[in-house]
């Protein structure tokens, strides 16, 4: 099945890793067959679980498309393509455009694919039984049926003022959720958020039915991050109040970490300089990762990325701006 993901522009490099880690996880193995800032095509054995797990996954994904067919971005060649490629079901039909930077006119596409694909076929532009979209790029149009459309309001409704606890550091569910996915851990294995604060990783992962095991070094933390996660249902968890040198006492092993490391004045190193306290937690963080599993890092500058490469190995770095004066650097590593 060639299946098209119709991708956030937000955080472009963010949102195509995250997509690349999510087919790792439910659809591997695929192929790439076009890959833009708008799309990405992926030729895959995919059936409704499959697409259901991916859905269910993603952040920064809009639609998941299965592709009937792609064509240069004009008028004529549409028509020739949707003549020649008749669409695989019965039942009515509504006809929706995404132009996303085509000189092409979404109604006189709509009405060129609706000429060949309405005969004998009713339309229904509420609740129709296949729901036809064209996505314009530049130069190539994509014809689809949509296959999932993945709701992102849910993200806002895990704000960090709608918790029961807040600190005044809180990630973004959209952010947290993508560094989950970043990590390619899956369903029932077990991840560690030594600095969990308030628990917003932990929530994205949990969610998914991911084993979350948190630590911080300050107790109120804890005691918030427990009636975060119990707010959300999350039962099953392990949180410990220790040092990050000393949480592989109670997690030896683990198939992912993905944290934020503290670096604002509303985090607390208890005295520690950063730079200190960072060497230390790769230590550890390389010491109870599994082999060819991957931690995910958010660091306060670029310069501390070679701090954690004494240790593993470094996969890619996303530079994500939190507002003007900051920006936050997620950094992707490996252990070989």
């Amino acid at each position: 099945m060639k299946v098209l993901f119709e991708r956030s522009k937000e955080h472009s490099a963010l949102s195509r890793a995250e997509l690349l880690a999510c087919l790792d996880v439910e659809a591997a193995p695929y192929t790439v067959l076009d890959d833009n800032e708008d799309i990405l095509l992926v030729e895959i054995k995919a059936n409704k679980s499959t697409i259901g797990s991916l859905a269910g996954r993603l952040a920064f994904t809009f639609l998941i498309d299965e592709l009937v067919f792609s064509c240069p971005a004009t008028i004529r060649e549409l028509r020739a393509q949707a003549k020649y490629h008749p669409l695989p079901m019965e039942g009515t039909i509504a006809i929706r455009c995404k132009n996303r930077g085509s000189a092409l006119d979404q109604a006189q596409v709509i009405d060129c694919l609706g000429d060949v694909y309405t005969k004998n076929r009713g339309v229904n532009l509420v609740h129709p039984d296949i729901e036809l979209r064209a996505v314009l790029t530049a130069n190539t149009a994509y014809v689809g049926i949509k296959k999932a459309e993945i709701n992102t309001s849910h993200f806002q409704q895990r704000r960090g003022h709608l918790r029961p606890f807040l600190s005044p550091v809180t990630m973004h569910p959209k952010i947290a959720r993508a560094l989950v996915n970043l990590s390619a851990v899956k369903k029932n294995e077990v991840l560690l958020d030594p600095f969990c604060g308030t628990g917003g990783i932990l929530i994205e992962a949990g969610l998914l039915g991911i084993r979350v095991i948190g630590s911080d070094i300050e107790k109120k933390m804890i005691e918030g991050c427990r009636r975060n996660l119990e707010f959300y249902h999350l039962n099953t968890y392990e949180l410990y109040c220790v040092d990050i040198g000393d949480i592989a006492q109670y997690a030896s092993c683990v198939d992912a970490v993905v944290t934020d490391f503290p670096y604002a004045k509303a985090t607390t190193t208890k005295g520690e300089k950063p730079r200190e306290l960072y060497d230390r937690a790769f230590e550890t963080i390389a010491y109870i990762l599994g082999n060819k599993k991957r931690a995910v890092i958010g660091l306060s500058s670029e310069e501390m990325v070679s701090l954690g490469a004494k240790y593993l190995t470094l996969v890619n770095v996303f530079p994500v701006r939190a507002h003007r004066s900051l920006t936050r650097y997620f950094v992707v590593y490996t252990k070989n």
